[in-house]
C-alpha cells in the first residue's frame, strides 16, 4: 500500500466528517450556540496530535481551556499549529461539506448541528478514543471566546 493510499483512508472526508460531528455536539453540550466557524479548523491539528488527542480523551465535561493548554508539550505543539491549520484548511472543508449532507447543519457565524451524536455509541476502541476527544475538545472551547482562543493559542492563520 503506497502512502498515498494510506493518506486517503485517514483523511477520508466520511471519518473526518464525523469527528466534525462529534466535536460540534460536544461544543452544543456547553455552549446553545455551538461553536464559531472558525474554531471548527483546530479540530484536525489537535486530534491528528497524538499527545493533544490523549490529554483530550481524558477531559470530562467540567474540563477548562487553560489547565490544558499550560504545559510544556503543549508549547512545542503550538508552534507548529497555524502551519497545521493551513494544511488541513482543505481537508476540513471537504468534510463539513459531506457533514451537511448526511445532517442537517446549520452554517453562519456558528456551525450548529442537528442531531447529536455520541462517542459511547461507538463500538471500536481506536474510533471511540478519536470521537471522545473531539467531542471534549468541542466541550471546552465551546466555553471559551473565540477571540480568547485565537490569542492563547496565536493563531494567525484563519
Amino acid at each position: 500500500m503506497r502512502a498515498s493510499d494510506i493518506e486517503r483512508l485517514v483523511f477520508s472526508p466520511f471519518h473526518i466528517s464525523k469527528i466534525l460531528h462529534h466535536f460540534l455536539c460536544g461544543a452544543k453540550s456547553v455552549n446553545s450556540k455551538s461553536i464559531k466557524s472558525e474554531l471548527v479548523y483546530l479540530v484536525l491539528p489537535f486530534i491528528y496530535n497524538q499527545q493533544t488527542q490523549n490529554r483530550l480523551k481524558h477531559l470530562n465535561k467540567n474540563s477548562k481551556f487553560n489547565p490544558f493548554i499550560q504545559n510544556k508539550e503543549f508549547d512545542v505543539f503550538r508552534s507548529s499549529l497555524n502551519q497545521k491549520i493551513k494544511d488541513y484548511r482543505e481537508i476540513t472543508n471537504t468534510a463539513i461539506i459531506v457533514l451537511s449532507n448526511e445532517i442537517d447543519l446549520e452554517i453562519n457565524k456558528y456551525l450548529i448541528a442537528s442531531t447529536d451524536i455520541h462517542f459511547n455509541n461507538e463500538k471500536d476502541i481506536y474510533l471511540k478514543s478519536i470521537y471522545k476527544s473531539s467531542y471534549n475538545l468541542g466541550v471546552i472551547l465551546g466555553k471559551e471566546q473565540y477571540l480568547s482562543v485565537f490569542k492563547k493559542l496565536r493563531i494567525i492563520e484563519i
